[in-house]
């Protein structure tokens, strides 16, 4: 599976964790203190609308059972897991320059960066929303994109690049991000 998603493969899993695991983060969800930021980080912009506003926040409750499911499906040693609760209201989203049906198109590494893959948990159910993969940064329809359903797990290479795709009939959106280090071989 680890080589299938570095060649560009996508893992996409229903009901990743149990349902009472998954029930718990969806409260956990509401109720934590995020962060304002923005989306890609590591960029400057001016201020937070000029990016993709969001607000974020390390969460690490369930992170020892999630680097089990993550090492049965990987079939390799896990270096490194964070995990970030996300919460992107869109109101903000609307006044922000990333206004469009997909957020800022970006990779999470650079090509000549160390292999990293990502993930994302969904919270809510939109065949709009979710995340999309493009062939090249420039394009401008995704090459698939993925629903979102609750408890529904993507991962994919870091190089991958990708974008959210915002379903405007929410008023947020929560998910959870994973970027996941395999250990040398």
């Amino acid at each position: 599976m680890y080589d299938y998603i570095l060649n560009g493969g996508l893992y996409v899993k229903p009901d990743f964790f149990d349902v009472e695991d998954f029930l718990i983060m969806k409260d956990d969800l509401d109720e934590l203190e995020y962060n304002k930021t923005y989306q890609p980080s590591g960029v400057y912009y001016g201020n937070r609308l000029q990016a993709f506003p969001c607000y974020e926040l390390s969460y690490n409750k369930f992170k020892n059972k999630t680097l089990n499911i993550l090492k049965d499906v990987l079939k390799k040693d896990i270096l490194d897991l964070n995990i970030f609760a996300r919460k992107t209201i869109m109101s903000e989203v609307k006044q922000s320059k990333s206004y469009d049906k997909y957020g800022f198109i970006h990779r999470d590494v650079n090509e000549n960066e160390k292999p990293l893959i990502a993930g994302m948990m969904y919270f809510d159910q939109s065949h709009d929303g979710g995340t999309a993969f493009f062939r090249n940064h420039w394009d401008k329809v995704p090459d698939i994109n993925i629903g979102a359903f609750p408890n529904r797990m993507i991962m994919y290479s870091g190089h991958r690049w990708h974008a959210p795709a915002i379903d405007y009939t929410f008023e947020e959106r929560k998910t959870l991000s994973f970027f996941i280090t395999i250990g040398s071989e």
